[in-house]
């Protein structure tokens, strides 16, 4: 059965829209290294990114065996958050078929979100580095004051901005927290294949997965097969 077209998508962005793990990676190992911490390889930090900044701080020094207190994960997430605002996204890119995607999106006439637990600056900033900010008509990072996902509350803000409604609206991530933010939402919700996940995203209970965001949009646009 097909669902009919919906005007509004909104998206996750790490893992979904662009592979940032490297560029992360570089200002996480910055971090830690001022404090005398070993660096993290690629591949652990693919699998801790998504909870924003201070998650991630926090799984890297779990991770390392090192101090886990508050003071200690707050001044490495201010440090953290510094890094990454100040470098350059020269690593980061947009995955295969997201340019295409959002294309087609616009061409059609579809409202396009952005919902992230990424701090608003390194949202802004980094969607303007990689030369598609025009695309979006809200874009939402964590600095809101809204609790993260998988809370639905941030992914509820930005369908309210967008002028849409959860039944009105996809929701496309890469994640199982994304996916348990769409479900309490009462949002239809699609996965990638390639995001930052241990386990498959055909075992995470999206409606669909997607090996290209090439292939989610197209006429009609964001018709979705169940």
């Amino acid at each position: 059965m097909t669902t009919p077209c919906v005007p509004a998508v909104v998206f996750d962005l790490d893992g979904t829209l662009a592979d940032t793990a490297t560029d992360i990676r570089r200002a996480l190992n910055r971090a830690l290294a001022l404090d005398d911490l070993p660096p993290i390889d690629l591949s652990t930090v693919r699998l801790m990114i998504g909870g924003g900044p201070r998650l991630l701080v926090t799984r890297a020094l779990q991770k390392l065996g090192a101090d886990t207190g508050q003071y200690a994960i707050d001044r490495l997430t201010d440090i953290f958050y510094d890094e990454y605002l100040r470098q350059e996204n020269v690593e980061s890119r947009l995955f295969d078929g997201a340019k295409t995607c959002l294309d087609q999106l616009r061409s059609a006439g579809t409202r396009i979100g952005l919902c992230s637990n990424k701090p608003d600056k390194l949202c802004q900033k980094l969607l303007s580095d990689l030369g598609v900010a025009n695309y979006f008509d809200v874009i939402q990072g964590s600095s809101t004051g809204l609790p993260r996902k998988p809370d639905p509350a941030p992914l509820l803000k930005i369908i309210e901005r967008l002028g849409s409604s959860p039944a009105a609206t996809l929701y496309i991530g890469d994640s199982k927290t994304d996916v348990l933010a769409a479900r309490a939402a009462g949002v239809p919700v699609v996965l990638v294949s390639y995001g930052y996940t241990a386990r498959p995203a055909a075992e995470l209970g999206a409606d669909r997965v997607y090996d290209s965001l090439a292939d989610i949009a197209g006429p009609p646009p964001l018709a979705i097969s169940a």
